[in-house]
Parts: C-alpha cells; sequence; structure tokens
C-alpha cells in the first residue's frame, strides 16, 4: 500500500505540474481542485510513511480520509457543473477519450468542439460514458447540445442529470471517509505511548 500511495504522489504530482503549467486551474476550476488536493494529500501521506516512525500506522487512515474525500469532490464537481452549465449551445462530437479502471472495464469521456463568445473549445466532458452507449447515441462529426458553464466555458455537460453510478460513488466515498476517520482515532492511542 506504501508503494501505491507513493505512485500516486507522483502520478497527481505530474498532473498538477501540468495544470500549472498550462494554465488549466483557470478553465477548469474544481477538477484541478481534486487533481492538486489528490498530489497534496497523497504527498503528506507518503512524507508521513517515509519520516514519521508510526506513518506506516496513520497509512490505511489517511488514505481512507484523502481517497473518500476525492470521491465525495467528484459528485460535488457532477452537481456543480449541472448547476452551473445552464448555457444549451450546439457541438461538435469530435470522439472519445477511454479511461481502463480494474476488470477491463472502462469509460468514455466524449470530446466536443464548440465555439462559445467568440472562442473556439475543443474539451472532454466531465461525465463518462459506457462505449456500448456511446456508439448507441452519438456519432463523430454530427452536432449534439450541449450545456456550457458561462464563467468557465471550458467546463461543459452534455447530459442535464446525475448517473446513479455517482451516488454508489458518493456511498463508498463517505465509507472511505468514515471507515478512515474511525481507523485513525482508533489508532490514536497507540501513536502516544
Amino acid at each position: 500500500m506504501t508503494t501505491l500511495v507513493h505512485i500516486l504522489m507522483i502520478l497527481f504530482g505530474f498532473i498538477t505540474f501540468v495544470i500549472v503549467k498550462n494554465k488549466r486551474y483557470k478553465d477548469v476550476p474544481f477538477i484541478s481542485f481534486i487533481m492538486i488536493f489528490s498530489f497534496v494529500g497523497f504527498g503528506i501521506i507518503s512524507v508521513l510513511t517515509i519520516f514519521v516512525s508510526f506513518g506506516k500506522l496513520l497509512l490505511f487512515p489517511l488514505a481512507c480520509i484523502v481517497f473518500g474525500l476525492i470521491f465525495i469532490f467528484m459528485l460535488i464537481n457532477d452537481v456543480y457543473a449541472l448547476v452551473r452549465c445552464k448555457e444549451k449551445i450546439n457541438g461538435v462530437y469530435c470522439g472519445y477519450n477511454t479511461y481502463y479502471g480494474g476488470n477491463a472495464v472502462s469509460t468514455q469521456a466524449p470530446v466536443f468542439e464548440y465555439t462559445y463568445q467568440g472562442r473556439i473549445y475543443k474539451e472532454q466532458t466531465a461525465q463518462n460514458i459506457s462505449y456500448k452507449q456511446l456508439i448507441k447515441k452519438m456519432r463523430e462529426g454530427e452536432t449534439y447540445p450541449i450545456y456550457v458553464d458561462p464563467k468557465h466555458p471550458a467546463v461543459f455537460i452534455f447530459q442535464k442529470k446525475i448517473k446513479l453510478s455517482f451516488i454508489v460513488i458518493v456511498f463508498f466515498g463517505i465509507l472511505f471517509l468514515s471507515g478512515g476517520i474511525v481507523t485513525l482515532f482508533e489508532a490514536l492511542p497507540y501513536l502516544f505511548r
């Protein structure tokens, strides 16, 4: 588990570097916040496990807390997008990016090109869709309605709904968070002996 935390810190550190270098935090602020939070969270855990004598005892509860908060922030991002993305425009579907999870499960994030206030955007939505639904509903080069955030036009959604899978993710986020907090408080007496 320690190695996984170090790898995640390096991964989110690289993502944070790219976000800051390309100033993406201006275009997609909440997603940037989640990535930077992940880097800082896993960074703190990495430092504790390396330099503090009882750091390995804190590894599991702190990792659970960080994972739980990341899952909860993901739902907050989706709710934020539903509330903020209210300007309906047309976008051209340009394809998708595929993200692989465990057990050969993958999700696709559709990419759209659209013009908003004279500026051309080619962005991926934060909403994922299964490959089966994607090929059934979307055709590359065709125009579809999307909803743009007027303050941050690089943020958009193509469906005005929260999927059941996100509710399940939040359930696991709350489970991880509460489990991490309980485990941390149970470990406290052992830390100060």
